[in-house]
């Protein structure tokens, strides 16, 4: 493997240069219209009366409480994909997901926390499922956080050169996932068939969302990002 993975710092680096790589969600984000967390927390500060300190504090507990909890949810799924591990805690978690694997039927190679990435581009990334058969495959991936949107509730856009999208989770996956399927597709050489996000409900039960594969604007993307 060309690349290793540091966990801790989830960084990619190029093992021959050292060279480290950007990340498949941060080279997203740079084409997001910046947060004013400052203002925003003033805002909310004086609506609440409360102390803006306590605010951005707030703000970034919940932030890494949800980052914790989304690592362990993907754990929990990935001991039992590979090992067949469960635990009765998790007992919905597997069923909803077993009732849903149909959607491969055809897909019978099973990767998961398969790394993906392009020295080209310079960029990697993890996709937690990939299902493949000889000539195609559908990209999977596991979602926790607490809102799921299909439209932004602030009637925000990307930036150019996908200033056509809405903010919203439901393109922000999308546009992961379609960044990452277009990585296989050039070191597979085989065609992506689809793209599924599993969504995690509030009754603990996956329920499955599918996108369109986003292969224009990932290349608008990377080409643009490339020349900046």
């Amino acid at each position: 493997m060309p690349i290793s993975f540091d966990e801790k710092t989830h960084t990619y680096t190029n093992v021959e240069t050292g060279e480290q790589l950007i990340s498949a969600t941060t080279i997203l984000g740079k084409y997001k219209p910046e947060f004013d967390k400052m203002s925003n927390a003033r805002r909310v500060a004086n609506r609440e009366g409360l102390d803006v300190a306590f605010i951005l504090d707030m703000w970034k507990k919940d932030k890494n409480k949800a980052c914790e909890y989304g690592t362990h949810i993907h754990k929990v799924m990935e001991d039992y994909l590979t090992e067949g591990k469960q635990d009765e805690e998790y007992k919905t978690l597997y069923e909803s997901y077993n009732k849903y694997e149909k959607v491969f039927d055809g897909f019978r190679e099973r990767h998961c926390e398969k790394q993906l990435f392009n020295l080209d581009y310079n960029i990697a990334g993890t996709a937690d499922l990939i299902y493949e058969n000889k000539d195609s495959f559908f990209i999977g991936d596991f979602k926790t956080n607490k809102q799921f949107r299909f439209y932004s509730s602030y009637n925000e856009y990307y930036n150019s050169p996908i200033s056509h999208l809405s903010v919203c989770e439901f393109n922000t996956y999308g546009l992961q996932l379609s960044l990452y399927a277009h990585l296989y597709e050039i070191s597979s050489g085989k065609k992506c068939r689809g793209l599924v996000i599993f969504y995690k409900s509030k009754s603990d039960e996956w329920y499955p969302i599918r996108c369109n594969y986003m292969k224009c604007e990932i290349e608008n993307l990377i080409k643009h990002y490339k020349n900046t």
